[in-house]
């Protein structure tokens, strides 16, 4: 099972198309979950926050061991490929749940209590497929070149999906809200045709693609260190950080542009969501030849300094002013803010070799695990707090059947506000981390040498000169 067969183009492209779920369905939940249970089903906004956070800190309880669950298994079609399998059957029946229109119920309790649980379902369904095939991202290739091509590939499919997903959706809200289709229509569309869409990827991934990654003969013990045993490579702490910064700015800006573009500015959220991801994707192709070029942490951080100008030009823009200037200043946020977007997930493999290294096992189930928790953890604090401020300024939730309902000024500055520091804070982190992250190009180029020869088990023969070279390695990387 593990023999090297050339991964093709063909291989390359299912396992990409897999992120349709990653990047969309992430898109489609974050855009429109919050403002659905708000001002849909009639949640108060503080206890729509309260539904994400107990939903989200299960999410972020289960994903390190799923990690570890699926780095133990061992089948004839691999670790990762039985889980996304069983998740893309069962996810449907998940959205069914999650986007039940229950509007019509009386208590707000029993809603919230219905929330909950399905948002629960949801969240563990989505923990099944995600966190193998985020693993998966570092054992269908072996080669660094071909995992980045692979990877490249998989967060454009992403992307694409992210701009689909979320101005689809925008779209056909906006027909809920003027009448042009029932809401049952509504639920059968984000059930059915956005169920399909994520579905057949993930079906396609379990039947067509393949592991390629040494699989190691021992299982791991289920053990408490296990869980937490990539936190001990400083390089991995590093991308933790990189990446929650860029993944809760992302949510906390997803879960608020619908009310932003309602309520604080005179615009269209489509338009201002298809700027900002269509800019992201006109980037793509640039970012893909820095990629076997540069540090991919220069790609990450180059381009933050625009973005903190961008989003201060968005947030605080004026309700009066001509939207032509809030689409540039949209424009200048996803150009900054590109490089962030791509490159977590295609520095994660390297991570994983740097595990290796240090613990001469290749979990990377424990890395995705990881990474997968802390950002679910802190997004789902990130959105409460979201909730608690709209609560505190005094947010009005619309009574069904209207969905708008006129805010204090009071409820419109903290949206921007919120938006704006949670966005400043997180990725002026991001980028210092960045400018000192440990896995370098030469730093990779050096890991990759002293990996082939602990494979080989010829460590303990190296010359002294080496010897050095691989001491000083640890000391920076792991």
């Amino acid at each position: 099972m593990n023999e090297q067969k050339p991964l093709t183009l063909k291989e390359k492209l299912i396992f990409g198309w897999g992120d349709i779920f990653g990047g969309g369905g992430q898109a489609l939940i974050g855009v429109l979950y919050f403002y659905f249970i708000v001002n849909v089903i009639g949640i108060s906004a503080g206890w729509a926050g309260t539904v994400v956070l107990i939903s989200k800190i299960w999410d972020a309880v289960i994903d390190p061991f799923l990690g570890v669950i699926t780095d133990n298994t061992r089948t004839k079609i691999g670790r990762r490929r039985p889980f996304i399998l069983a998740g893309s059957i069962l996810l449907i029946l998940a959205m069914a749940l999650v986007w039940m229109p229950i509007v019509g119920w009386s208590s707000e309790v029993w809603k919230i209590i219905f929330c909950t649980l399905t948002y629960i379902f949801y969240n563990t369904i989505s923990s099944v497929i995600n966190v193998p095939y985020s693993s998966m991202s570092a054992e269908i290739a072996v080669e660094p070149k071909q995992r980045n091509s692979v990877n490249v590939i998989r967060l454009v499919f992403s992307t694409v999906a992210t701009a689909v997903c979320t101005l689809v959706p925008t779209i056909i809200l906006g027909m809920y809200k003027d009448g042009t289709i029932t809401l049952t229509t509504l639920y059968l569309i984000l059930v059915l045709g956005f169920g399909i869409l994520f579905m057949v990827p993930l079906l396609f991934i379990g039947l067509f693609t393949r592991e390629r990654a040494v699989m190691p003969k021992e299982k791991s013990k289920i053990e408490v260190q296990n869980f937490y045993k990539p936190l001990k490579i400083k390089s991995f702490r590093q991308l933790l950080g990189m990446y929650l910064a860029q993944s809760i700015s992302m949510d906390i800006l997803s879960n608020g542009i619908l009310l932003f573009t309602l309520y604080c500015v005179v615009s269209s959220s489509t338009v201002v969501l298809g700027i900002f991801i269509g800019v992201q994707v006109l980037m793509f192709p640039l970012m893909n030849v820095l990629i076997n070029k540069v540090d991919k942490s220069k790609i990450y951080a180059f381009g933050l300094p625009l973005s903190l100008l961008g989003i201060v030009g968005v947030c605080l823009y004026p309700s009066a002013w001509p939207t032509w200037g809030l689409y540039a200043a949209t424009a200048i946020l996803a150009i900054g803010f590109a490089g962030a977007q791509l490159i977590s997930w295609i520095i994660f493999p390297d991570a994983v070799d740097a595990g290796e290294l240090k613990f001469k096992e290749r979990n990377a189930g424990s890395f995705s695990g990881i990474m997968t928790f802390c950002r679910t953890l802190a997004s789902a604090v990130g959105i409460w707090i979201f909730g608690l401020v709209l609560e505190f300024t005094g947010y009005v939730k619309p009574i069904y059947p209207e969905t708008y309902a006129p805010q204090p000024d009071s409820a419109i500055l903290g949206i921007r506000l919120v938006m704006l520091v949670s966005y400043v804070l997180l990725m002026t982190a991001g980028f210092f981390i960045a400018r000192k992250f440990a896995l370098t190009r030469k730093n990779n180029d050096a890991m990759k040498h002293f990996l082939e020869l602990q494979r080989e088990n010829k460590l303990d023969e190296l010359p002294e000169s080496e010897k050095a070279e691989l001491e000083a390695l640890r000391k920076e990387v792991l």
